[in-house]
């Protein structure tokens, strides 16, 4: 049963990632400049006067990693208290 549950927590996860896409970047666009930011070290971004962006643009991308893990992560908990052992 754990399998199970982990399979379909982590398509729950996928799931809520793929329909907050959207909402979150818009286009593939935004999303490459939201990982680029994340790769990019503070100071760079700091000394080429991005400091702002750079910060909104991770924490869109945590946030949206945030959004689908938990998502994920409370469906393999209720998950295993419904149909678990015990």
């Amino acid at each position: 049963m754990e399998a199970f549950a982990i399979v379909t927590a982590c398509g729950i996860g996928m799931a809520v990632l793929t329909l907050l896409f959207k909402p979150f970047f818009g286009n593939w666009e935004e999303f490459a400049d939201c990982v680029r930011f994340w790769f990019t070290p503070d100071l760079f971004s700091l000394v080429r006067g991005e400091a702002v962006h750079d910060f909104v643009a991770e924490l869109k991308l945590g946030i949206w990693f945030f959004c689908g893990g938990g998502c994920g992560y409370a469906a393999y908990v209720g998950l295993m208290k419904v149909f678990g052992p015990g």
